[in-house]
């Protein structure tokens, strides 16, 4: 199964470069490289996205993450006002013009006397306020999941994790089926020191998607904070062969795998009183480091 998902990332590229102005494909291309751990094109591809679609609401989202996974803080908060702009035109727009009405002048005020972090958290704390009244003015009364994203994206990014669980749990009621809100869910528990909680999203995630490298990568560092290192190796180890595997169908072996999934393996392999595979981890030596480890694996077991 991870063959023909890591080909789908490939047939995707394949198919943007046959139909470069397709804000669609572009879109899921981004979404596919957060998924393999590959934030820096998944952000170059979802900016693209919406250059050929600047009311590409789902690829601003998807921005709003990548963002966020990057510790860029004023490039989620301006990916979900535009979101919110996007939708103002639709059917929140009352939502959020009664909002802007009541709220305008104060979020200026606030603005115009704060230092940049001060502007900052007035700048979220009015698009938190807005989003929260877009959820109580849902047009049908129904949870909206976007919305709810919406606002776990900036909960987490303002560590309020518990609130931001709740968002992204709201918004699985309705999406049961994405692996992406298992994942966060996942990580935002990790991020409150609740590891063993968050074991079961990802687990979800990996049963919806095998080749989720991310959250593949996330079970990992969370099996680390539990000193299950043994796991914690195969999990990242998994993840490094995922993205080999891509890197060479795509004929493309120039260090697809990133340095935080070796870093990660290699930290763990200290644990784990390892040195030779230290060594490996150290020479991105894949072949061995996999072999050597397979091999203890069935010692142990």
């Amino acid at each position: 199964m991870s063959t023909r998902i890591s080909q789908s990332v490939l047939q995707t590229e394949a198919l943007v470069q046959r139909s470069p102005e397709d804000a669609g494909l572009w879109f899921q291309l981004g979404v596919k490289q957060q998924e393999n751990e590959q934030e820096d094109k998944a952000v170059e591809a979802l900016q693209k996205a919406l250059q050929l679609d600047p009311t590409h609401a789902a690829a601003l989202l998807a921005l709003a993450v990548s963002q966020t996974n990057e510790n860029n803080r004023v490039g989620a908060l301006e990916a979900i006002e535009q979101w919110i702009d996007i939708q103002g035109r639709g059917e929140y727009a009352d939502a959020i013009s009664r909002h802007r009405a009541l709220n305008g002048e104060v979020k200026k005020e606030l603005e115009a006397g704060a230092s940049m972090r001060g502007q900052m958290a007035a700048r979220q704390k009015d698009l938190l306020e807005c989003l929260m009244t877009m959820a109580r003015m849902s047009p049908d009364g129904a949870i909206d999941a976007d919305v709810q994203i919406a606002l776990g994206i900036l909960l987490n990014s303002s560590e309020d994790y518990d609130m931001a669980k709740d968002c992204f749990q709201s918004a699985l009621s309705v999406r049961p089926d994405e692996p992406q809100l298992y994942n966060r869910v996942g990580a935002t528990l990790a991020n409150s020191g609740r590891a063993s909680e968050a074991l079961a999203y990802y687990y979800r995630a990996l049963e919806l998607n095998p080749s989720y490298i991310r959250a593949r990568f996330n079970l990992g560092i969370s099996s680390v904070n539990l000193s299950m290192y043994e796991e914690a190796a195969g999990h990242f180890l998994d993840a490094l062969v995922l993205q080999d595997l891509d890197a060479n169908e795509g004929q493309n072996t120039g260090g697809i795998s990133s340095s935080a999934l070796w870093d990660s393996l290699r930290a763990t392999c200290l644990h784990l009183q390892r040195p030779d595979l230290v060594a490996l981890c150290d020479a991105r030596d894949l072949p061995s480091t996999s072999s050597r480890l397979l091999c203890s694996c069935q010692a142990n077991g």
